[in-house]
């Protein structure tokens, strides 16, 4: 019954992508968050229902609503190069493009992606739309798994692909949470806009249990960055900082004893930590020896599981040995550094770091200006990227597309309030003086007297 409804709902969007492509961004970009073809068992699990959307919009992007791709902007510009440079460090090392040309084609479709949505991102209300899908399509998952580690079931995964992974998952709620926080209240002008809001706030009280039941230590750290950034950015700063230690608290004294101990393992003495974590600080000094290797373009990209064991001298194992047993990096910024190279991490530090600065700036502006509407889409995104900033430092998740995503549309807020400005003058514009059937004309003299009604 899952596979017919699925395939009837989004291969039923195909057809309509073509004529209406904006709908095809968003119903892919549903699918690349929600990973629905995961939640069956059949026939459609295996069908490429993303592909025949992406395929559908983009010719309905160049046949009915085509807009230029927004390249003059400087984050454009950096996701492109980044995407070049990728290349480059595939190129300039060892080829191995069977494992490599499945990832590389992700990260293409990703930024192309991305950039799209950009493009055909004109409005408030598109914008309202496409954050409302890319909150909804992961805080599904922050309610449902939040709701089976209540019931007691053991929930530390997610539905597959890019968050499949424990810690890849809990990094996504981490950064849907400020989604869902700071836009539900303006979803209710949507259809069915009461519900959706209600859902979000639901959603969001539920990811936290979520985020709890992966057991990620770099979530936890993540989300209490993004906790105390929402807090520093209410007015009531004291009272918040306070109700937020009150919350952490009580959830630390209702929490789980194993989640407790594990957590704790990240404040022990070196020597008492367990095995994740120091190996986490053995994959940073393999990956520190891969950037003094080759700093230009790395070792090549998706190359580390491969080429880990030709970088560990001088780090020597329990048993005094350098053969170690990590393949990844455990953090993002090493992960891009070592496999493509200071280009790549330079560009790839730029979407990041300009980007919220980028957003404070836009925050102070706009609230000069009296945009206030906006202000709450400045805080979400702000707020999530800041979460990935930390969370990256001890999570593997380098090239996540709800970041590409987020960079964008950030990018593409002063575009979307100017054309709404623009809107608004064209409706003033359109309603013009009173018709001329309702004035009355009257002359000073009083043999003339000219009225029309």
């Amino acid at each position: 019954m899952r596979d017919l409804v699925v395939f009837l709902l989004f291969v039923g969007i195909v057809p309509l992508s073509i004529i209406r492509p904006w709908v095809g961004i968003c119903a892919f970009t549903f699918l690349a968050y929600n990973r629905t073809q995961d939640l069956t068992w059949g026939f459609a699990r295996t069908l490429p229902i993303s592909q025949l959307i992406a395929v559908a919009m983009i010719i309905g992007w160049l046949a009915f609503e085509f807009r230029p791709l927004p390249v003059r902007y400087h984050r454009i510009k950096a996701m492109i190069a980044l995407v070049v440079v990728v290349f480059l460090s595939i190129v300039a090392n060892r080829v191995r493009w069977d494992v490599q040309g499945e990832k590389f084609n992700d990260l293409f479709k990703v930024i192309f992606v991305s950039v799209l949505t950009g493009a055909m991102l004109v409005s408030r209300q598109r914008l309202r739309v496409i954050m409302a899908v890319m909150a909804l399509g992961l805080g599904f998952y922050g309610a449902k798994n939040g709701l089976m580690y209540v019931l007691g079931s053991e929930s530390i995964a997610g539905p597959g692909g890019m968050l499949k992974d424990n810690n890849d998952f809990a990094l996504a709620m981490v950064m849907n949470v400020p989604l869902l926080v700071y836009l539900a209240k303006d979803m209710r002008s949507l259809r069915f806009g009461w519900f959706i809001s209600r859902f979000m706030q639901v959603a969001a009280v539920m990811s936290l249990l979520t985020i709890m039941s992966t057991g990620s230590r770099g979530a936890f750290l993540s989300f209490g960055a993004a906790a105390c950034y929402m807090a520093w950015k209410t007015k009531w700063k004291l009272p918040a900082f306070a109700g937020l230690a009150l919350v952490a608290v009580l959830g630390f004294t209702f929490a789980p004893a194993e989640y407790k101990e594990r957590i704790a393992s990240m404040f022990v003495k070196a020597e008492e930590q367990d095995a994740s974590v120091q190996g986490r600080f053995t994959s940073w000094l393999v990956a520190t020896n891969m950037i003094k290797a080759k700093p230009v373009f790395g070792i090549g990209f998706n190359n580390m599981v491969y080429e880990y064991n030709h970088y560990t001298q001088g780090i020597y194992n329990e048993q005094g040995t350098t053969e170690q047993f990590a393949r990844v990096a455990h953090n993002s910024y090493f992960q891009i550094w070592a496999e493509s190279g200071t280009f790549a991490y330079l560009l790839f530090m730029f979407l990041l770091v300009g980007t919220v600065i980028m957003l404070e700036m836009q925050r102070r502006q706009f609230r000069r200006d009296g945009v206030l509407w906006v202000v709450p889409y400045v805080n979400a995104i702000q707020v999530s990227m800041a979460s990935y900033i930390v969370g990256a430092t001890f999570l593997n998740r380098a090239h996540f597309d709800f970041i590409y995503q987020l960079v964008v549309v950030a990018t593409m807020l002063p575009q979307v309030v100017e054309n709404e400005r623009r809107a608004a003058i064209k409706v003033e514009r359109r309603r013009g003086p009173r018709p001329a059937q309702e004035v009355v004309v009257t002359h000073r003299d009083p043999f003339a007297r000219v009225g029309v009604r």
